[in-house]
């Protein structure tokens, strides 16, 4: 029998105080791969106001499916200030949207980060996709000849730089982390956080210029990938995150002021 998800429609997460520290960014920016004196703000620390709070962990108790059928599919921002350390922000979660389709169902997480004085500083959209069989993950679309070289390259994702990230993020989610649960999810073995390749891309951007940042997970970061992140556009940009072997793994958008 397919599940229906649809009664968690409207289901409101308990409202949370969220604040960082420059140590968080420096260690995220670190785990990145971000050269320099990394004090720059990437522009996906929002998620983890979410991941602090164990957003995740609620909704795999709230679906009752495993770490390896709850599957992140997209991420999107939208900035109205940028964050700033030290800031006591409020965060308000809840699931907008659920649409069953005919083998997994599609929950649309909506976060909104507030201020002290009650201003939108940030609201996220984040979908998963809840699959009861999860299948062999995709190889990834190839990307489409083109003459600009990638603005950069990265080297080989490792367990090390995963793990790091699951640190520095609080994105502790175990199919990254255990090779058994990923085997569970039809791995080879423990692949990288969608995060994590889109905390790459958003080295390409400026945070105090940035007012919206969106992505799409087309096929899961693997070990032993070897990145590359292309752009084009300057204020309206488009972006793609590719292995060495030129599959899609990330295709993204960005808005600049």
């Amino acid at each position: 029998m397919p599940m229906n998800l649809s009664h968690l429609k409207g289901h409101r997460f308990a409202d949370c105080d969220w604040s960082f520290t420059p140590k968080r960014i420096s260690a995220l920016n670190l785990a990145i791969g971000v050269t320099g004196n990394g004090t720059g703000l990437p522009p996906t620390l929002a998620f983890s106001a979410d991941m602090d709070h164990q957003v995740v962990d609620q909704l795999l108790a709230l679906t009752g499916l495993g770490a390896h059928q709850l599957l992140h599919g997209e991420q999107h921002f939208h900035y109205h200030h940028p964050l700033q350390p030290g800031l006591r922000y409020s965060s308000r979660a809840e699931l907008t949207e659920v649409i069953k389709k005919p083998r997994f169902n599609l929950l649309h997480k909506k976060t909104r980060l507030l201020t002290a004085d009650g201003s939108l500083a940030c609201e996220m959209l984040s979908i998963y996709v809840a699959v009861p069989v999860p299948g062999p993950p995709r190889v990834g679309p190839e990307m489409a000849e083109q003459n600009a070289p990638p603005v950069t390259t990265a080297g080989p994702i490792s367990r090390e730089q995963i793990s790091a990230f699951a640190l520095a993020s609080g994105d502790q989610n175990p199919v990254h982390l255990e090779p058994a649960i990923a085997c569970r999810a039809g791995h080879a073995d423990v692949f990288a956080q969608g995060m994590l390749g889109m905390g790459m891309l958003g080295t390409l951007l400026s945070a105090t210029r940035l007012q919206r940042f969106g992505v799409r997970f087309l096929s899961p970061i693997a070990l032993g990938d070897q990145p590359r992140l292309y752009q084009t556009g300057i204020r309206s940009r488009e972006l793609v995150l590719t292995n060495e072997k030129g599959n899609i793994r990330i295709r993204g958008y960005a808005e600049l002021d």
